[in-house]
């Protein structure tokens, strides 16, 4: 397979040349009103850039360091969410088991069912609510496990 080519030339209004394209990204500048094909091969930028857009460096913006001003919702997001938030969040998902005790009870109140004729396979209704319980409990150790984590994770980073 041959690999497309950036083979679409850019120039602007006052003929400056710019890197070539892509023919799909061309064609979608041109669906966009933000450029006009002059050939097949070259298209005209309605208006040029007048700095790189391209971000070739990375950043490390943190929410605390960031000025109201700059960027008012994440500071208003860094204001009403603290730690004190997360956690109590959390405590929330730990505490919340009526959904976990309604589908035990609903469970077990299902009959196990008849074990069939003979030859039949057997109690095949309490077999999968066995599993049913199973997986219920399965699940939420694993939530507790995760949060145990989290908390080993937030107490060291709190010490160290």
């Amino acid at each position: 397979m041959v690999p497309i080519e950036k083979n679409i030339l850019v120039v602007d209004e006052q003929g400056n040349e710019y890197e070539a394209t892509w023919p799909k990204r061309a064609r979608g500048l041109v669906k966009n009103g933000r450029a006009r094909f002059l050939s097949e091969n070259k298209i005209c930028l309605a208006c040029p850039p007048d700095r790189d857009l391209e971000d070739n460096g990375m950043t490390d913006i943190r929410m605390n360091n960031a000025e109201p001003s700059e960027n008012t919702a994440a500071a208003a997001l860094a204001e009403t969410i603290d730690l004190a938030y997360i956690f109590n969040q959390i405590k929330a998902i730990q505490d919340q088991t009526a959904y976990l005790n309604s589908a035990i009870e609903g469970l077990t109140l299902m009959s196990d069912g008849d074990s069939g004729e003979c030859g039949a396979p057997g109690n095949i209704q309490g077999q999968a609510k066995a599993q049913a319980l199973g997986d219920v409990v399965r699940c939420r150790e694993t939530t507790n496990q995760q949060l145990l984590n989290f908390y080993v994770t937030v107490y060291n980073d709190m010490t160290s």
